[in-house]
């Protein structure tokens, strides 16, 4: 099976690009709202989320990566 994502420039036209698809018995569609990052998180205000725990990097890591 092969996915394929589709761009529609012209969102007007999306209604009938998915009835053309739909008339096709080998073609599922399977809509997805792609969320999009408005960009305004500040990474300064993150500053501190480990602050007072026990823990460094090579930690974190075995612990994400289920290293032993």
């Amino acid at each position: 099976m092969d996915n394929l994502y589709i761009t529609v420039k012209d969102s007007s036209k999306t209604g009938f690009l998915i009835d053309l698809l739909n008339k096709l018995e080998f073609v599922e569609i399977d809509r997805r709202v792609k969320k999009r990052k408005n960009g305004k998180h500040d990474i300064f205000k993150s500053a501190g989320i480990w602050k007072g725990r026990n823990i460094d990097a090579e930690e974190l890591r075995k612990q994400a990566w289920k290293l032993i």
